[in-house]
């Protein structure tokens, strides 16, 4: 699977980079704001975005929306946050398949984005 992983920091976006890589098995190209992840998004072929939801120039919900009402056939989105107010959550299940919570177990990380991909086929 190809992964758009749009993360601002750096040491985050290593780890997940090297664990969706080594771990999953997946291409993984990275962004390091939200102009850079919609540019990729919209320019770019594949199966999944995880955006890391506050970051520079545009937060992964408003990158999310954008890029959904750009394309016509959006790819799944999982957003990748520290953020866990009822608010976020339901903001992240009505735009996205699901949320993965920082910080996030690497051991875990590509089970969890599975488990959500699954379930978002089935």
């Amino acid at each position: 699977m190809k992964i758009l992983l749009a993360e601002d920091d750096p040491n985050i976006a290593q780890i997940a980079k090297m664990t969706l890589e080594k771990l999953g098995g997946h291409e993984v190209i990275h962004a390091i704001n939200g102009e850079e992840a919609l540019e990729m998004a919209l320019n770019t072929e594949v199966d999944l975005l995880l955006l890391d939801e506050m970051m520079p120039k545009m937060n992964g919900l408003s990158v999310c929306q954008e890029y959904q009402t750009s394309v016509s056939d959006p790819k799944p989105v999982i957003f990748l946050s520290a953020k866990s107010q009822v608010e976020d959550l339901e903001a992240f299940l009505t735009h996205g398949i699901g949320h993965i919570a920082k910080p996030f177990d690497p051991g875990s990380l590509v089970e969890r984005i599975n488990q959500l991909m699954e379930k978002h086929q089935a």
